[in-house]
C-alpha cells in the first residue's frame, strides 16, 4: 500500500534545496472529514501541500508550523498545521461554499480576495517565529514563494496542484519547492527555470500515474545533478483529546466557566470530533481553579 510522502533533496552540491510531496490521500481525508465543497477543497489541499513542504525544514524537537491564509472574499481562508513527524491537520473557514456560475468554484485567488498569509513555527509551547505577508495572488504557491523572498531572502520556486473530479474525489494533490542558496550558480538556476516553464501541471502528471520522483527527473530537474536524501510518510492526524480541551478550559476566566455550568460540547475544528463536558465536570474545573497553587 502506498503512502503520502515528503521527499527532501539537494541539487548541485547543496546549491539548491529540494522538497517535494504527494498529499493525495491526506487531502482526500481532509475533504471527507469536513465534507468540503470543491473550491474549499482546492484551497485546503494547496495549503496542506504547502505546509507539508515547509515541514521539511523543521529540525527542533517537537517542532511544528502553522500556515494560515485570510482574505476578504467569500472563500475567507483556511489554516493547516504540520509537524516534524509528518502529521498534518487543517480546516477551511467556509467549507460549504458554492458559487455561481460553476466555473467560479475553480478560482481560488479571485474568491479568496485581498488578505494575508501568516506563518508560525513552534517547538513545544515556545514560538520560534511568527511572520506574515500580504497575499500576492491568493493562489498559495506564488504567495509562499513571495513569503520566502520577502521574509527570509530565499529565492524559491513553488508549484502546488490539486485535481478534483465531479464526484468530489481528490484525483491528485502534491507539489514541490526549490530554494536557491546565495552561492548558487546562476546558470543552473536558469536551467531549472527553463525546465519549470516546460513542466505541465504537477497534479495532471500525478493523475497520469507519475510519481513525484518521476516528475522531478523527467521534467523539473531534467539535465540537472540532484539527489533525494530522505523521505518521510505524511498523514492526516489530529491530536485532540478531552484532556486537551479540559486544559484549554482551565485557561478561561471563572466568569466564562460559570456560563457553562449546564455543560458544553466543544467541537474540534480539525477533525470534527466533539467532547461533552457535563455540569459536574465543569464544576470540577471551576473547583480546581480555586485550589491554591
Amino acid at each position: 500500500m502506498s503512502h503520502d510522502t515528503l521527499y527532501r533533496g539537494t541539487i548541485h552540491n547543496d546549491q539548491f534545496r529540494l522538497f517535494a510531496v504527494d498529499c493525495t490521500d491526506t487531502v482526500q481525508q481532509a475533504r471527507d472529514l469536513h465534507d468540503l465543497s470543491p473550491l474549499p477543497s482546492i484551497l485546503l489541499g494547496r495549503l496542506i501541500c504547502a505546509a507539508a513542504l515547509m515541514s521539511g525544514e523543521l529540525k527542533a524537537p517537537r517542532a511544528e508550523l502553522s500556515l494560515r491564509v485570510q482574505g476578504d472574499g467569500p472563500l475567507q481562508g483556511a489554516i493547516a498545521l504540520a509537524d516534524k513527524e509528518g502529521n498534518i491537520k487543517a480546516y477551511a473557514y467556509e467549507p460549504k461554499l458554492w458559487l455561481e456560475p460553476a466555473s467560479e468554484n475553480l478560482q481560488v485567488g479571485k474568491n479568496l480576495g485581498k488578505g494575508i498569509m501568516t506563518i508560525m513555527r513552534q517547538s513545544g509551547l515556545k514560538t520560534l517565529y511568527n511572520g506574515h505577508i500580504e497575499l500576492v495572488s491568493g493562489e498559495i504557491a506564488e504567495d509562499l514563494a513571495h513569503y520566502y523572498q520577502q521574509s527570509e531572502q530565499i529565492a524559491s520556486a513553488v508549484n502546488l496542484g490539486v485535481l478534483i473530479n465531479q464526484e468530489a474525489r481528490i484525483c491528485a494533490a502534491g507539489g514541490f519547492m526549490i530554494q536557491q542558496m546565495p552561492f548558487a550558480d546562476p546558470a543552473i538556476a536558469e536551467t531549472i527555470n527553463q525546465n519549470l516553464h516546460h513542466t505541465p501541471n504537477v497534479s495532471d502528471l500525478m493523475d497520469m500515474g507519475m510519481s513525484l520522483p518521476d516528475i522531478l527527473g523527467k521534467f523539473v530537474l531534467r539535465g540537472v545533478d540532484y539527489r533525494v536524501t530522505n523521505d518521510t510518510e505524511v498523514r492526516y492526524h489530529c491530536n485532540c483529546s478531552k484532556d486537551r480541551f479540559a486544559r484549554a478550559l482551565m485557561l478561561l476566566e471563572r466568569a466564562e466557566l460559570e456560563e457553562m455550568r449546564e455543560g458544553i460540547t466543544p467541537l474540534c475544528h480539525y477533525c470534527s470530533k466533539s467532547y461533552h463536558f457535563t455540569c459536574e465536570e465543569i464544576a470540577d474545573i471551576i473547583t480546581a481553579l480555586e485550589v491554591p497553587k
